[in-house]
């Protein structure tokens, strides 16, 4: 079977594979070569002397030494930046060759310690350096080594996706992956610990009101400075889980300019380049992004189905070979820019624009067997899926500080707008035992138009207390019209289908109000909140004689109490209340079918369904250890289940025909431990292990007929050895067991991914290898017993090779010199010699 390959018209077809043939040899080549180079650390500048840079770090109060301080210098020339933590006695050891360096001493809880000018030609010994207390926000520095991958606080859990080689080449779909916690499936849903997510970009919806992993796919992981776990609050949309995903994108903190440039080439196709450029003032901080990717994937799958009569005896049984081709090209530009308009007031704008076009073809062989083994038809499928899809979006907003500290009131606008051509055709031909040929065509336009408006107020009363308050309004409307169409092979034309074709239209506006108040007292500290949401649906389509209308009103309340130890420990008790609502899919009563044996009905009468989730987790850090325990629990009661009903009718050959609809019936428990710990045993090494047993039980359903309870375990361990100062090796792997439910069983996998990256020029750029799925081993394995029909379905992707190459560029304005805390205002810092 060959894979459907497009090809320009400048060669002939033979050509044109031969030139695929060569490309493929010369790209397994080539990464194999450099992976060689990488791992012995042939490739770059030769070795160069280095001096040891020692200190310590204090506590300026307690005169007590800091653990886990960061320590940085960057070369004022070439911006290569060398990190240290320190370690239990607050002690650090740096290596660094001669030169002028920009040096910053810096933890969450203090002020920075920074020299603007440090002068390098010896060892050094840097004394004692004493921090002073600072409740501060710091400002984002990016550090190749030594640093955690992952920071936790008393609502939050940061992960410093910029630091993990990792994300190098991928999009935000890649750097979500690698986030704790999060699970991205074959399908694209983004859950943490069981739990649909809610996710941000910047703090606002991405891609209409529930952002997706395709929508996501578009942004470029190297414009992410790191994502944001949060703990589900009042402020927040009801909608989406117990967690908030809030992928924060880079800007600069400091006057100047700095970018990045990355381009990358991968077998099989995911070639690209991408560029982030970033420049502020005293008045003005603007920034863009534009991308451009070329990807193909290739998927391989299998299907064998065995039909069963009324007493459980097999009457015949379906072979299927599918090879799908899907190619995908995509472009993004954003340009954003905040004015700042005083001391007090912010402007923030932005606009972003994207565009994916998609190849999606398929080749089916289908073979059916009556009774078993004895053939009776044969076909080949060709299946061509093309669409084109746009997405807009411009957003607002305006802030405004008050005199106290934290006190202040900002809002938003935003519209954006989804548009979706797609055109499907299907070419059926029957080998055996006729020779008979069927076309089929599938015509889909969909357009989605989102606007909100909110405003965010906080007020503190004192340093430890202070009230949140605001309220959003959102209105979306959707519309989807959609058609088929035969081929009438006499009059050589395609007469539509009455009974599939579909005109929807759907409006949902929203109006929600909440209020928040936290409070610190000694070592605790406690987060209430209420959410009111107001919803007003319609739908309508011409099956309905009268539009569908459902409104409700709902209260989400939330909590959650702290406890803060010595030494960074803390533990935390939290509740939420959220919603999910249906799907437009699973609203549209239009007919559609993934087979003649199998009809999919949607259902505009749905209810949306609530989950109560709960949560004990506890973070603590040892000496060379820091480990997160939580222990959660969800409950949610008149879920969406799709059931199977039968229809009554037959196909040609004698086979039931059912439908599949959705209903809210049944009740789902969800319980689960997650341990998650970060291990660096030297300044080289960094370990991070994630393992979650949980449990799922759903119950209360039709008839009982889909009750299960099941046990899954998950597994995440991954290794960081930093080589030299320029050169690392990343090794990823992930383990699941199977997943059960009362009529299908996803089976065990397991997967390996491995990146390595070498710096160049200064640690200005990096060249970087990773290899998905290494032992081609993430095989998908599924298997069902419904509607008297076993089938079993398996499928894999192909092993994926990514070569990235990425060029930094950083110029600091002078103004900077003025604004810097602890300027020692010195250009040489006299330290001692500790050969002496």
């Amino acid at each position: 079977m060959t894979k459907n390959t497009r090809k320009p018209l400048f060669f002939s077809k033979t050509e044109w594979f031969i030139f695929i043939g060569l490309r493929n040899f010369v790209m397994k080549i080539l990464c194999t070569l450099i992976m060689f180079l990488l791992s012995f650390g042939l490739f770059g500048q030769e070795p160069i002397e280095t001096n040891v840079i020692i200190g310590q770090v204090k506590d300026a109060d307690r005169h007590l030494p800091l653990q886990f301080v960061t320590v940085s210098l960057q070369d004022i020339n070439t911006s290569e930046l060398v990190g240290d933590v320190t370690n239990k006695e607050g002690k650090f050891e740096l290596s660094v060759p001669n030169g002028k360096y920009y040096c910053i001493v810096e933890s969450l809880s203090f002020q920075p310690f920074i020299i603007q000018v440090l002068s390098i030609q010896q060892g050094m010994d840097m004394g004692t350096i004493e921090l002073e207390q600072n409740s501060e926000k710091l400002e984002e520095i990016e550090l190749i080594a030594g640093n955690k991958l992952v920071d936790h606080n008393l609502t939050k859990k940061i992960y410093n996706a910029s630091k993990d080689i990792a994300n190098i080449g991928g999009n935000a779909v890649t750097v979500l992956e690698n986030t704790p916690s999060v699970k991205v499936d074959t399908q694209g849903n983004i859950t943490i610990r069981g739990n649909t997510a809610l996710i941000l970009v910047d703090g606002k919806p991405y891609g209409g009101q529930r952002s997706n992993a395709d929508v996501l796919s578009l942004i470029p992981a190297n414009t992410i400075n790191k994502v944001e776990v949060i703990s589900q609050s009042a402020k927040y949309d009801a909608e989406g889980g117990g967690a908030i995903l809030n992928i924060i994108l880079k800007k600069r903190s400091n006057e100047g300019y700095n970018g990045t440039i990355e381009a990358h080439v991968g077998l099989p196709d995911n070639d690209g380049v991408s560029t982030f450029v970033n420049y502020k003032t005293d008045k003005i901080n603007m920034y863009s992004t534009v991308s451009f990717n070329h990807q193909v994937m290739i998927k391989d799958t299998e299907i064998q189905q065995i039909f069963l009569d009324d007493m459980q005896e097999p009457t015949g049984n379906f072979d299927q070979v599918r090879s799908d081709y899907r190619q995908r090209n995509s472009f993004l530009i954003n340009l954003g820019s905040d004015f700042y308009l005083d001391e007090k007031n912010t402007l923030t704008t932005s606009i972003l624009y994207s565009n994916a076009n998609k190849n999606y073809d398929s080749e089916l062989f289908l073979n059916d067997f009556q009774p078993i083994e004895e053939l009776i038809k044969s076909t080949y499928r060709k299946v061509d899926d093309n669409s084109d899809e746009g997405f807009l979006e411009a957003y607002f907003q305006f802030t405004t500080k008050f005199n106290s500290e934290g006190h202040q009131l900002s809002a938003d606008i935003k519209y954006d707008n989804s548009l979706a051509d797609n055109q499907t055709d299907i070419l059926n031909t029957e080998t055996f035992p006729d020779s008979d040929v069927t076309e089929q065509k599938y015509v889909k336009d969909e357009n989605v138009d989102n606007f909100y408006i909110k405003a965010d107020y906080t007020l503190p009363f004192n340093e430890n207390t202070s009230f949140e308050a605001g309220f959003k309004t959102n209105f979306r409307n959707y519309d989807n019209d959609f058609s088929s169409s035969n081929l009438n092979r006499l009059k050589s034309l395609f007469e539509p289908n009455a009974n599939f074709t579909s005109q929807i239209d759907y409006n949902e506006n929203i109006y929600a109000f909440y209020a928040n108040y936290s409070k610190q007292v000694d070592k605790f500290s406690f987060s209430i909140g209420l959410r009111t949401e107001i919803t007003k649906t319609t739908i309508s389509e011409k099956s309905i004689e009268e539009p569908y209308i459902n409104d409700y009103e709902d209260i989400f309340p939330n909590a959650l109490l702290t406890y803060s130890f010595k030494d960074k420990n803390v533990i935390s008790l939290g509740y939420t209340k959220y919603i999910d609502r249906p799907t437009i899919s699973e609203l549209n009563p239009f007919n559609s079918f993934t087979d003649e044996r199998f009809i999919l009905l949607g259902n505009p009468y749905l209810q949306p369904y609530y989950t109560n989730y709960f949560y004990l987790e506890y973070y603590h850090e040892f000496e060379k250890i820091s480990l997160n325990t939580a222990l959660f629990y969800s409950n949610s009661t008149d879920r969406i289940l799709n059931v199977l009903e039968k229809t009554g009718l037959q196909t040609s050959d004698g086979f039931d025909i059912y439908q599949r609809i959705p209903i809210n019936n049944g009740t789902l428990n969800y319980t689960g431990l997650e341990i998650e710990a970060t291990y660096n045993p030297t300044n080289k090494i960094r370990l991070y292990g994630l393992i979650s047993p949980y449990f799922s039980q759903l119950s209360e359903t039709r008839d009982n007929a889909y009750d299960y309870d099941n046990w899954v375990f998950y597994g995440n361990l991954r290794l960081l050895y930093r080589i030299n100062n320029t050169l690392r090796l990343n090794i990823d792997y992930v383990y699941q067991s199977a997943q059960k439910t009362a009529i299908t069983e996803l089976k065990a996998f397991q997967y390996t991914n491995l990146n390595i990256s070498k710096d160049f020029w200064g640690g200005q750029s990096t060249l970087s290898l990773k290899i998905n799925d290494v032992f081609h081993t993430r095989k998908a394995q599924f298997s069902s017993l419904e509607a008297n029909t076993i089938t079993q379905r398996d499928f894999i992707f192909d092993t994926q090779f990514l070569l990235s190459f990425s060029y930094r560029f950083n110029k600091s304005s002078r103004r900077n010199s003025h604004n810097r805390t602890k300027d020692m205002e010195k250009n040489i810092f006299e330290v001692k010699d500790p050969l002496k």
